[in-house]
This record gives C-alpha cells, sequence and structure tokens, in this order.
C-alpha cells in the first residue's frame, strides 16, 4: 500500500547514530534523506517511523503518480492520523489540484488546523517527473505548517531551494556519507547473520563496497555459499551476481548513455582528474559529466585541491572496468595507453608505468622506465621499477643492461642482495655513460650495503653533479647516503653527519621525501654510534613518520629505523615496546649481509627484549641463534660489542655460565683483549663470580681510560656495577656517588636498563635515597617506575652464576659450612649468596625459597 510504513526486513539492523539525527531535526525544518539506490533509506525511515510516539503519514511515490494521484496518496495518509469526519477526509480533489489556489489553500488549513502535530514522511520522491505533482510538492514545502514535520526520502534531491532552506538552518540532511555502514557496524551486521570473518576480511568488505548497504547485503547471501571468502571478497563486483545485477538494474539502467560513455571510460583508473577524463573519453565536458553525478547520486565523489579529481563508487567501479574488459578489452587497452601518455607528460609517475603495462606498449613502457627510472627509485616506488623490469624481462624486452642495474638499485633498497649480485653478474654487453655510472653506483652501495670499506675503496666514486639536476642530483644522492652509512657503521659517525645532513636538506628543498627519511635513518645510525641514544630514536622515529605506510616497511631502510627505535626502547627498559618496533617490518634474514649486521643485531635486541620479559629460555636461544650466524662473517666491531654484550649480560643474568662464557670468547676473537669493551665483560664477569677486586679493576679500565668503548651504553652498567662493588665493600657513601654518577649517565643518554633491570641491592640504595637526588629525581622515579611496571608474575628471576649454585644445594639437607666447602667459598660468602637469594625470591626461609625456586623454573620439581 502507497500510505502503509514498510515492514522492517527479520534482520534489519538499528543504527541508532542515523535515528538521532533524523530525531535532532526540528519541527520547522525540512528533513531530506537522499542517496543512491540501496543505502537503505526506506528502512531507516521505517523503523524511526515505527518507534515515534505520535501520528505517522507516509506516502510512497511511484513512476505513475500523477497529479490527482499525488494529492489523492497525501490526503489519505494525512487522513489516516485523525478521527473518521475530519475535514481532509470530505475535501475533495479538483482537476489540476496543484494549479487550484484555493485547494492549496484548504489543505494548508487542513493541517494547521490538526489535532496533534504529525510527521509526513514522503518516499521515493525521485519518481515524481511530472511538472504538475512538483509544483505540488514545492507548494507544500513553502507552505508548511508546524503542525507537520515534512520528511523527504529520494535517491536525488528534490528539485527544491535546498540552498535556500539550508541558509535560513531550515534543513535537516542525511545523505549516503552518513548513510554509510561502517566498520564496527558491519561487524554488528555479520554477527547478527552469522557470519564470522577475520578482522582484516570484514575491512575489505567494507573497502569492496564504501559501506553501501545493499552491497553488503547481496555480499553476506553470497558469502553463505562461497568456500573461498577472501578469494570472493578480491573481486565482490565479479564473483557476486547478486551484485552485479542489482548495480544493471538498479544504478546503471537509469543513467543516460553518455553518462555511461563517460563512466567506463574513466573506469580504468581508481581515481581520475577531470582532464584525463577529458582525454579518455575524448569529451571536454567529462569532468562537468562527473561533477553533475556525484551531487545528483553520490555514486561519484570529488577530493583534492578544487574538488576536480574523482573516484567513483567501489563496487561501481570494479563493475564497470570488467564489463568494459569484457566486451571492448580493444577499447579498454587504448584506454590505458592514453592514460599512460596523460600521465607522463607530467612527469615520473608510477600510473604512467602501471597503465603503459595494461596496454601492452612493451616501446612505451621501455621509454618510460628510462625516463624516470632512477626518480622512482629514489623516490621509494621500488615494487614500480621491480614489476615494471620484470614485465619487460618477459616479453624479452630488457635487453639494454641498463634495466637489470635499475632493478639492482631497487632491490638494493628492499634488501634483495642476492637479485643485486644476479644484475651485477648479467649486466653486460653494449654501455653508454649512463649505464657506466649506474654500474657504479650499484657496486658501491652493494659494498656500503654489506659495510665492506675495502671494496668501497676498490669502486671509483660517483661524481657529484651539479646540485640543480634531478637525476643527476638523486644518483649522487644515494651514493654519498651510503658512503655515510659505512662511516657511521664503522665507527666513524662525525664523518657521516655532514653528507647525511647534506643530502636531507637537499631532499626537502626538492620534496624528496624518501631520500629524506634515508638520509635520517643514516642520522639515527650516526647518533647510535656515537652513544646519543635520545637522538637515535627521534631520528628514527621522524624518519618513519616522513614515509608512513607506501613501501616504506619493506625498504631496508626501513629495517634499520626500525632496529634503532627498537634498540632505544630496548635500552629505556621498555621491553614489550622494543618487540613491536622489531615487529613493524619484515624480518632480515638470519646469515644475510644486509645493513651491516642489521640481523644479528635484531636478533639480539629480540632476544634481550625476551629476556626481560620473563621469556628467559626463548630469548638465549634467540640470542645464541644470531651470534652463531654473526660468527661465520666479518661484521663492523660496533655490531659485534653489541650482540656479544647483550648475549653476554643476559646469560649472566639467567645464570647461564656457558653461554656468557661463549659470548664472551666470541668478542675477545673478533674484538680483541685490549678493546674496553671486552674489559666491561670480563668486569660483569668478575662481579658475578665475586671476585670483587678484578672486577674493580676491569670497570676502572672502562670508565676511566682514555679510550672509548664501541657500545657506550655499557659506561651506565659499569656505574651500577662499580655501586655494587662498593655496596659490598661496605663503603655506602662511595656507593652512593656511583649511583648519583649512573643516574646522571642514564639521565643524559636515556639509558635506563641497567638501573631498571639492576641488582636488587642498587635498586634497594636507590629507593633509600628517593627524595634525595635533586635533578636527578625524575630518573630516579622512572628507574623504579619501570622496574615495577612488569609486576611480580612476569618479572624475570635474575641469579648470579653462584646464587645458582648455592640455590642447587638447598633443597639437600647440608647446612651452609657444608654448602660452603662444597663450592670451596667461605660460610660467610654462602650466607651472604642466602640472603641475596632470599630477597629476590621474596622468601623467608629456606624452605619458602626453594618452592618460589622451582614454582618459578629456577630448579627442578625433583631436586633433592
Amino acid at each position: 500500500m502507497k500510505t502503509s510504513i514498510p515492514l522492517l526486513y527479520p534482520r534489519h539492523q538499528r543504527r541508532q547514530r542515523l535515528l538521532d539525527m533524523l530525531d535532532a531535526g526540528g519541527p520547522e525544518q525540512v528533513t531530506i534523506v537522499s542517496a543512491p539506490a540501496g543505502f537503505g533509506k526506506t528502512q531507516l525511515l521505517a523503523e524511526w517511523a515505527a518507534g515515534l510516539a505520535g501520528p505517522v503519514a507516509w506516502v510512497s511515490f511511484d513512476a505513475a503518480d500523477d497529479d490527482r494521484r499525488f494529492w489523492a496518496a497525501l490526503l489519505t495518509a494525512i487522513g489516516s492520523c485523525v478521527e473518521p469526519g475530519s475535514a481532509v477526509h470530505r475535501l475533495a480533489i479538483p482537476g489540476a489540484p496543484s494549479g487550484d489556489p484555493e485547494f492549496l489553500a484548504a489543505v494548508a488549513g487542513i493541517v494547521d488546523a490538526l489535532p496533534t502535530p504529525i510527521r509526513l514522511i514522503l518516499d521515493d520522491v525521485h519518481e515524481l517527473t511530472a511538472a504538475e505533482p512538483l509544483h505540488g510538492l514545492a507548494a507544500l514545502t513553502r507552505d508548511r505548517s508546524s503542525r507537520m514535520r515534512l520528511v523527504l526520502s529520494g535517491r536525488t534531491d528534490p528539485p527544491l531551494s535546498v540552498a535556500r532552506l539550508r541558509l535560513n538552518g531550515e534543513l535537516c540532511e542525511i545523505r549516503a556519507e552518513q548513510l554509510r555502514f561502517r566498520l564496527p557496524e558491519v561487524e554488528a551486521k555479520l554477527a547478527a547473520e552469522g557470519l564470522e570473518l577475520r578482522p582484516a576480511q570484514v575491512r575489505l568488505l567494507v573497502e569492496q563496497t564504501g559501506g553501501w548497504a545493499a552491497g553488503l547485503r547481496l555480499a553476506e547471501i553470497s558469502l553463505r555459499e562461497t568456500d573461498d571468502p577472501d578469494r570472493f571478497l578480491a573481486d565482490l563486483a565479479g564473483n557476486g551476481r547478486a551484485v552485479s545485477d542489482y548495480l544493471v538494474g538498479e544504478v546503471l539502467s537509469r543513467l543516460d548513455p553518455d553518462t555511461l560513455d563517460v563512466l567506463r571510460a574513466v573506469s580504468i583508473c581508481d581515481e581520475v582528474p577531470a582532464e584525463l577524463a577529458a582525454a579518455l573519453a575524448l569529451r571536454p565536458d567529462a569532468g562537468e559529466v562527473l561533477d553533475a553525478m556525484e551531487h545528483r547520486t553520490a555514486l561519484v565523489a570529488s577530493h583534492g585541491i578544487g574538488r576536480t579529481t574523482y573516484r567513483i563508487q567501489a563496487l561501481l567501479r570494479a563493475h564497470l572496468r570488467a564489463d568494459l574488459q569484457r566486451r571492448r578489452p580493444d577499447l579498454a587497452v587504448a584506454l590505458h595507453v592514453r592514460a599512460a601518455a596523460w600521465y607522463a607528460d607530467r612527469g615520473p609517475s608510477v600510473d604512467a608505468l602501471t597503465h603503459a603495462r595494461l596496454g601492452g606498449d612493451t616501446g612505451q613502457v621501455a621509454a618510460l622506465l628510462r625516463r624516470h627510472g632512477i626518480r622512482l627509485v629514489a623516490e621509494g616506488r621500488h615494487s614500480t621499477v621491480r614489476t615494471t623490469v620484470a614485465w619487460l624481462a618477459d616479453r624479452h624486452a630488457a635487453a639494454d643492461p641498463w634495466f637489470p642495474l635499475v632493478d639492482a638499485l631497487a632491490a638494493m633498497e628492499v634488501g634483495d642482495t642476492r637479485a643485486v649480485d644476479s644484475h651485477l653478474t648479467a649486466a653486460g654487453g653494449p654501455a653508454d655513460t649512463d649505464t657506466d655510472e649506474l654500474r657504479l653506483l650499484v657496486r658501491s652501495r652493494r659494498a656500503g650495503l654489506a659495510v665492506d670499506a675495502q671494496e668501497m675503496e676498490r669502486v671509483p666514486a660517483v661524481a657529484p653533479g651539479p646540485p640543480t639536476e634531478g637525476e643527476r642530483w638523486e644518483i649522487d644522492a644515494m651514493a654519498r647516503l651510503d658512503q655515510a652509512f659505512m662511516k657511521a657503521a664503522s665507527g666513524h659517525p662525525a664523518d657521516a653527519i655532514g653528507p647525511a645532513r647534506d643530502v636531507l636538506d637537499g631532499s626537502r628543498r626538492r620534496r624528496h621525501g624518501y631520500l629524506a627519511a634515508r638520509a635520517l635513518a643514516v642520522l639515527s645510525a650516526a647518533a647510535a654510534a656515537a652513544g646519543d641514544y635520545r637522538r637515535m630514536s627521534a631520528l628514527a622515529e621522524e624518519a618513519d613518520a616522513v614515509m608512513p605506510g607506501s613501501e616504506w616497511p619493506a625498504t631496508a631502510a626501513a629495517a634499520l629505523t626500525s632496529t634503532l627505535r627498537a634498540y632505544g626502547a630496548l635500552l629505556r627498559a621498555e621491553p614489550a615496546r622494543c618487540l613491536e618496533h622489531l615487529d613493524a617490518v619484515p624480518r632480515p634474514e638470519i646469515g644475510d649481509p644486509v645493513a651491516g649486521g642489521l640481523p644479528y643485531i635484531r636478533s639480539a635486541l629480540r632476544g634481550s627484549a625476551l629476556v626481560d620479559l620473563g621469556r628467559v629460555g626463548e630469548g638465549l636461544a634467540e640470542l645464541a641463534t644470531g651470534r652463531t650466524a654473526a660468527a661465520v662473517l666479518h661484521n663492523p666491531p660496533q655490531v659485534t660489542a653489541i650482540v656479544a654484550t647483550l648475549e653476554h649480560g643476559a646469560a649472566v643474568a639467567s645464570g647461564r655460565t656457558d653461554q656468557a662464557r661463549a659470548a664472551l670468547a666470541w668478542a675477545e676473537d673478533e674484538l680483541g683483549t685490549s678493546v674496553l669493551d671486552v674489559a666491561f665483560l670480563h668486569g660483569r664477569r668478575h662481579v658475578d663470580l665475586g671476585r670483587w677486586e678484578a672486577a674493580g679493576d676491569a670497570l676502572r679500565t672502562v670508565l676511566d681510560g682514555p679510550a672509548s668503548v664501541l657500545a657506550p651504553w655499557t659506561r651506565v652498567e659499569a656505574r651500577v656495577l662499580r655501586c655494587l662493588l662498593a655496596l659490598r665493600a661496605g663503603r655506602r657513601h662511595h656507593a652512593r656517588q656511583e649511583l648519583g654518577r649512573a643516574l646522571a649517565a642514564a639521565g643524559s643518554t636515556g639509558v635506563l636498563r641497567p638501573l631498571a633491570f639492576g641488582p636488587p641491592d642498587v635498586v634497594e640504595l636507590l629507593t633509600r635515597h628517593l627524595g634525595g637526588f635533586g635533578d636527578l629525581e625524575p630518573v630516579a622515579g622512572r628507574v623504579l617506575e619501570l622496574r615495577h611496571a612488569l609486576g611480580p608474575a612476569d618479572a624475570p628471576i635474575r641469579l648470579t652464576a653462584r646464587e645458582r649454585d648455592v640455590l642447587g644445594l638447598l633443597p639437600t639437607q647440608r647446612s651452609l659450612e657444608e654448602i660452603a666447602g662444597e663450592l670451596t667459598v667461605s660460610h660467610s660468602t654462602v650466607k651472604t649468596h642466602v640472603k641475596a637469594i632470599y630477597a629476590k625470591l621474596d622468601a623467608r626461609s629456606r624452605r619458602e625459597a626453594v618452592t618460589a625456586a622451582r614454582r618459578h623454573g629456577l630448579i627442578g620439581a625433583t631436586t633433592p
């Protein structure tokens, strides 16, 4: 019935935010609900009407409604809201009602006299096309009474003065953008339908449908029948016959042929500027056609400066594109060739190469890649370059050695050294100046990637070009960044800063985001080598912010920045955050000499973070794997120092003396015994074994010697250990001084881990003097906050090797004196170790200590 409120679907989903928008409309306003077919307008209004307390009049229009039918339906709907015998029931409809002033005045009088205000909902007003009923609708809107709230719903705006209503504050609007289902609403809808999809699948469904209610409903029907949801969702318009039928029957069949031709032409592009639309459709007014579609149907959306770039609704675009490919593949090819030419005239473009490939013109593809390949690498478009070279190779159109070399350059950026080596071998044949220069750059960069100083010295330097040249400057910038990184990685960070800063400034002037991010990554590495860990983290974070998303996470530079951010998090005693940063990018392959031993540092960071989180066995295994792989290669000294120091510390803290000894031996073999980092490892080992005098000598060498350590953060831990030695010797005043120096070093560098995971005696001293550290008070407070952050259930129990020996004998019936004799130490030493064990296990007796040790897995359940 035309005047009956439609029934709701059995599984209609309530969306309160839309009902609230309808409720917000005032009695003096006209409410317009306007959106293309399938956006759920009628169902929304039916739900709203069913929940209203007062009377509601409803009319659904169709294409057969003339002037008399229009008014007959209106009066019938209004009459359903009043008592029988009311004036509305007695009003006669003249022959031309919308042109009869007396009739219009009578209707207005009847509405003004209504005993109770009503809501009049007119649905499908787009079906009114004759002039007379449209004139009647305008009169009803113009002369509306405060006793009747008017709601108009349709696929397009009614031919009223909408702008004037909006300007006067007399309009309440709900349009396609508000009607789209949002992600949480889709999740709730699927749950109500009993469909279980992974979060990624739900996001893809929303992306494919654009939150279009009909698209979602039709997709749900098809999802119930498919065995492969991923495949179905990847091409929803092509796979869903119901979706395609709906698009053809309800959307495309209502468009005029000229508009449909424009939409088909631009469907080959995800988004299309107005100028490109004109070039594709061969119509100068194509942009105007798309603009009209946006305003009439909301199936096209504009954005950008001047709002002259257009995007067709995703499902509709996919359907048009598939239909074009099926019916006119020749036209589809021609359109891609036109798009490639248009983009190519406007500079280096991924779109130009993509459309040229789809157009199948190998000559055009080769010319575009030759013209823009290096610029695309410099902009971070590595997958485009590599895909294009492979496409040309498949068609035997990449004989020119320049193509494998530019592919090698792109492969370098993602750390694919095997492809680089293969291309360098294959890039023979005739050469020209450009090819020779590119070959030099690739060779130089390959040596820099492995931090091979000797190889870099053998490769002739790429001569710098004038700073105003585009491609020439980019080649020079990439070479300078590689050389700067090698300086930083080989222990000369000061020499890296100038070149990297120059490239950063030049990249910013040229708006080269990718090269700017790479320069920031190199500066971050230089800060790490210099021990400026705060700046290291800040620069790495800035590099990631320059290139969010896109292809950045897959690059070697992103692996570097994520590693440096993880390094900073570990040193700040934030192990969980360390793991998050490591997992943010694909894991470099262990055994491949990428970025100066980066995989081994990442393995050491991951293992240390796991140990800090209490996952001791897993962490130590990760540390051993990284060190074993690194041992077969020649690594920069800084890499060896970091990997060995982290593993040694984790092994000592966990009482794994064999692993600690192996890490120390590897460091001695690689670095030599004279390096201060090795002296620090010996000092840590002596502390663990209770050799206080030998430990003091080793730490004095580290802290007071003229040379510098390769891993500067170890100086903070050296201060912590000297504080512990002073406590052991009963020199509490000296211990307090060393603690202050450790806090000062931690505050200036951001290295809090040695204190946060420090010996209990040092932490007890820190706690006792809390409030007396002056300017260092925030550092002390942060250390204690971090120490307690894990909580007793997760915090690792750290025992020294000698404490583990004593603990292993506590379950026996031996006295402390007998234990001392078996371990060949003094009775007082055993008592000191037992006291430390009780404190770490929060135990008050021998029995409680054994029980707690078994609970934490420090001794076996059947230890006698």
